[in-house]
């Protein structure tokens, strides 16, 4: 190899490097701006179905990390979560917080775990840190608005999932549960 191909080959060696090193960045920015795309698509969403198929794109993105390995916790955090190996899936999700403290999705599954291990505190503190990584986070609302629910507190439960249907319009569940409250409000002040 000559010195001006080896020259030219470093050249080629160091822009690459710096587009990777650029590139983590342009794609947090791209994956942003592509949530707020798909959020207000969601909100003016045409029908259920149309805002289903929206749905699936924003919890994809959602789900992606910044890293293969958080991604391969998440993975396995999944699979224990199936078989309910709940102090399995708390331990990958503990790993994918203490890699990515700001991946709301991490946080979030494990406010999942956490109600379905009926630590419903520990939910609420998890879903309280989604929310502030994500504060559109409907699947994290609309959890939140159901603990509420069964703790009785019926009128932060219906606030909550006004918030939900603020950004999901179409979301069915929580559009049920504030007519149930309602009609629960309505039995209750006859």
């Amino acid at each position: 190899m000559t010195f001006l191909n080896a020259r030219r080959l470093l050249s080629f060696i160091i822009v690459s490097l710096a587009v990777l090193l650029v590139a983590p960045s342009v794609n947090a920015e791209t994956r942003e701006e592509q949530l707020n795309s798909l959020f207000t698509e969601l909100h003016d969403a045409p029908s259920k179905e149309v805002a289903a198929q929206i749905e699936s794109r924003i919890q994809s993105l959602w789900v992606k990390s910044k890293s293969d390995t958080t991604d391969l916790l998440m993975q396995r955090a999944a699979m224990a979560i199936a078989n309910k190996d709940y102090p399995v899936a708390i331990e990958m999700l503990d790993r994918v917080i203490a890699r990515e403290p700001d991946f709301a999705e991490g946080w979030n599954r494990r406010a999942t775990v956490f109600f379905l291990m009926e630590d419903f505190n520990r939910s609420i503190s998890d879903i309280a840190e989604t929310l502030k990584r994500e504060p559109r986070h409907f699947g994290a609302l609309s959890g939140l608005g159901f603990i509420l629910l069964m703790r009785g507190d019926t009128v932060h439960a219906r606030e909550t999932y006004e918030k939900v249907l603020a950004i999901y319009p179409f979301m069915e569940s929580a559009r049920l549960a504030i007519e149930k409250i309602d009609q629960e409000k309505g039995e209750t002040s006859l």
